[in-house]
């Protein structure tokens, strides 16, 4: 049974090993990755406890593990820790907003919100823990314990299950290895990526790739011959440009844009095989229909029904309805407005680029164009500067002798971001900012702006200022 408790918030250590992101090494590693994660919900969760306290009724559960270490209510302790000035709240990517909410705590708030309840279990009592925290995840508000990501589920069956995790085992190590993904994507991917996505791509292309099974394929990534190929599939799954229903469709390969080989019919064989009672593809195009269409004595078996998927890992049907984030054209202010909402600076010295960004995410590209215009290219000015100072990127000229101008300096950032275009990931990652830094007068360039401050008649069109913002928005997250 647990020992019911009332513990400072200060003797109570967060999880570096949360199943919703890779182990951390510190606690402020820890927040920043919940952080990143959803950003709104630790926002909520923050206001929720300013607004009523700590209820009594919210008990953390704790194991005591070399110290009272949170197995379930890890984001509301973080939230505490930050409220409280453990941790100071500048450190971290909070908004203003709640920010003033902080600091305007009073003395007997906080006195009377230092010591929360908590459930002490001991270690001999991690089963009923792990049991504990498995039934927990199946609220829906924000402020709530949401549920699990499938990344965090299969990391909880990898690790507690011993279950076989590959899709989830690609992933990690590239997080760790890969050329064309930014700080902020490592971060968020890290707990929140389509990860039943990647596993059925993977199926759906690991023969192809010359590999036997998918284990195979990870254990040898990232020495592989195709590693650029494999990395753009895992970016663009996580920036969800392709899912199941591309993966899936039999009138098209998804894999041919990538350059993954097709097999000859004369190895893979031509069999159509049934998906919800109706043929819809081929063996050769589709391993993974293959293989769930055979059960492991060979006898035929069912195929899973349309609109959900059989792992190949641990053989559990999957739902496909796994929510993900509506899709907006690059010409719609929703599209400026989600891509906003998932920039979260790092580091230090960028309080100013938050204040930017949360201002600009106020505004609207067709109501306030030039305003748009002026907020953005600050933010790449301040930017630049930063990344340039923190990597000794030199602001001279080739003489030495005059400062570079915004354009040029982005140039140099560039170059360094791209090892001199070596990495071919990051040129691709790059490529539409790479584009609008070659135009003298561009929207990034001092010209431009001297016209939109001068000009009595120069301005820019709101549809050309969302292309714009979708092709140097890569260059602006990388430098933050």
């Amino acid at each position: 049974m647990p020992n019911n408790n009332f513990l400072q918030i200060k003797d109570i250590k967060l999880d570096l090993n949360n199943y919703r992101t890779i182990p951390q090494k510190t606690e402020e590693d820890a927040i920043n990755a919940m952080i990143a994660i959803k950003p709104d919900r630790f926002y909520a969760v923050i206001e929720s406890i300013i607004d009523d306290g700590y209820l009594p009724t919210e008990n953390l559960i704790i194991l005591s593990d070399d110290g009272y270490t949170v197995k379930e209510g890890n984001r509301r302790a973080a939230a505490l820790k930050l409220i409280h000035g453990i941790y100071p709240v500048d450190n971290f990517n909070i908004p203003d907003n709640v920010k003033n909410r902080i600091n305007s705590l009073d003395k007997n708030w906080k006195d009377e919100n230092l010591r929360v309840p908590c459930s002490v279990y001991s270690i001999g009592e991690k089963s009923i823990v792990d049991k504990i925290v498995n039934l927990t995840h199946a609220k829906g508000e924000k402020a709530s314990r949401d549920p699990w990501t499938s990344v965090a589920k299969a990391r909880q069956n990898r690790n507690e299950k011993k279950g076989s995790e590959p899709a989830l085992d690609l992933l990690e190590k590239y997080i760790q290895n890969g050329n064309n993904l930014t700080v902020q994507q490592k971060e968020r991917w890290s707990g929140d990526y389509p990860i039943t996505v990647l596993d059925e791509a993977l199926r759906a292309i690991v023969t192809r790739m010359g590999y036997g099974s998918i284990s195979e394929l990870v254990k040898a990534y990232p020495g592989i011959i195709r590693r650029t190929d494999l990395e753009d599939i895992l970016r663009d799954i996580g920036l969800q440009v392709f899912g199941f229903k591309e993966i899936r469709d039999a009138s098209t390969d998804f894999a041919a844009d990538y350059n993954i080989p097709v097999l000859s019919s004369a190895t893979t064989g031509t069999t159509s095989t049934s998906i919800g009672g109706s043929v819809t593809a081929s063996t050769c195009n589709n391993p993974a229909v293959q293989n769930s269409n055979t059960s492991n004595n060979g006898v035929q078996g069912t195929a899973p029904a349309q609109g959900s998927i059989t792992s190949g890992s641990t053989g559990q049907t999957v739902s496909q309805s796994t929510q993900k984030p509506k899709a907006y054209a690059i010409h719609d202010q929703k599209y400026v407005t989600q891509t906003l909402k998932n920039f979260i600076p790092k580091g230090n010295n960028r309080q100013k680029i938050v204040t930017l960004r949360d201002e600009l995410r106020k505004l609207k590209v067709i109501n306030n164009p030039i305003a748009f215009c002026f907020i953005l290219r600050s933010m790449f000015e301040i930017s630049a500067n930063i990344y340039s100072d923190e990597n000794d990127i030199s602001k001279k000229q080739a003489n030495g002798k005059a400062d570079n101008n915004l354009r040029q300096q982005l140039n140099a950032v560039t170059l360094f971001l791209t090892s001199n275009n070596a990495n071919t990931g990051m040129v691709k990652v790059l490529h539409g900012a790479n584009s609008e830094l070659s135009k003298a007068t561009g929207l990034l360039s001092v010209t431009s702006m001297n016209q939109l401050v001068h000009n009595p008649t120069f301005s820019i069109a709101p549809h050309d200022i969302f292309a714009l913002f979708n092709n140097v928005y890569p260059l602006l997250e990388a430098m933050n």
